[in-house]
């Protein structure tokens, strides 16, 4: 466990025991994560911020009665995923999210969100991009919080509601699809030409 995650483990104990200030320590902690998750599954910002709101309210309602954490970020996504999704269900899905085509574009990706690496050229990531935006909605949301996040499978399971072994499974599929759909001349010049996990995480790193 890292200082920070030591440090949040602290902070967390400290909102249960009743203090104000630590809550809102993790708020700013973690609130632009959370932000930019829930508008992969939701392109209505007031309805993702009035939902991450609403979790750390629930938090700090509840927090005699919470748990021991051992991953807080895992645990929030986890939360801020439900509530998302539950408001999507009262106040209706929007045209805004959803293509032309009326499918959903949840967790549609831009190759302005990837690291610009040296290695990888500007053809092979828009082509990394394009076939990733191809995959199924829950392949892209996997590819993301295992990327982005570098979350283990385990908590991945949790937050996605599903056993740890479906999200192996499903990470096997996904990186099959997109080996097929990755153009493969675009890799000649990459060392590690087999290697998609270290070229995601070297796109996914995260920005500034």
């Amino acid at each position: 466990m890292n200082r920070g995650s030591i440090h949040m483990t602290l902070a967390w104990k400290r909102m249960k025991a009743g203090d104000k200030a630590a809550l809102a320590e993790i708020f700013d902690h973690f609130y632009s994560d959370l932000y930019h998750y829930g508008l992969k599954i939701s392109y209505e910002p007031d309805l993702v911020k009035d939902s991450v709101q609403d979790v750390f309210l629930r938090i700090w309602e509840k927090r005699a009665t919470l748990g021991d954490v051992k991953n807080a970020k895992a645990y929030l996504l986890s939360s801020v995923r439900r509530r998302v999704l539950d408001n999507k269900e009262l106040y209706g899905e929007t045209k805004s999210e959803e293509s032309v085509d009326g499918e959903s574009q949840a967790f549609s990706f831009s190759s302005a969100e990837f690291m610009e690496v040296e290695e990888i050229s500007k053809q092979l990531r828009a082509s990394i991009v394009q076939a990733i935006n191809s995959l199924p909605d829950r392949q892209r949301e996997l590819i993301y919080l295992r990327f982005y996040f570098n979350l283990p499978y385990a908590e991945i399971a949790r937050i996605m509601s599903v056993k740890e072994q479906t999200i192996k499974n499903m990470m096997q599929r996904a990186i099959a699809n997109l080996r097929d759909k990755i153009d493969p001349q675009l890799w000649e010049d990459i060392d590690y030409i087999d290697d998609l996990f270290m070229t995601f995480f070297l796109l996914f790193q995260k920005k500034g």
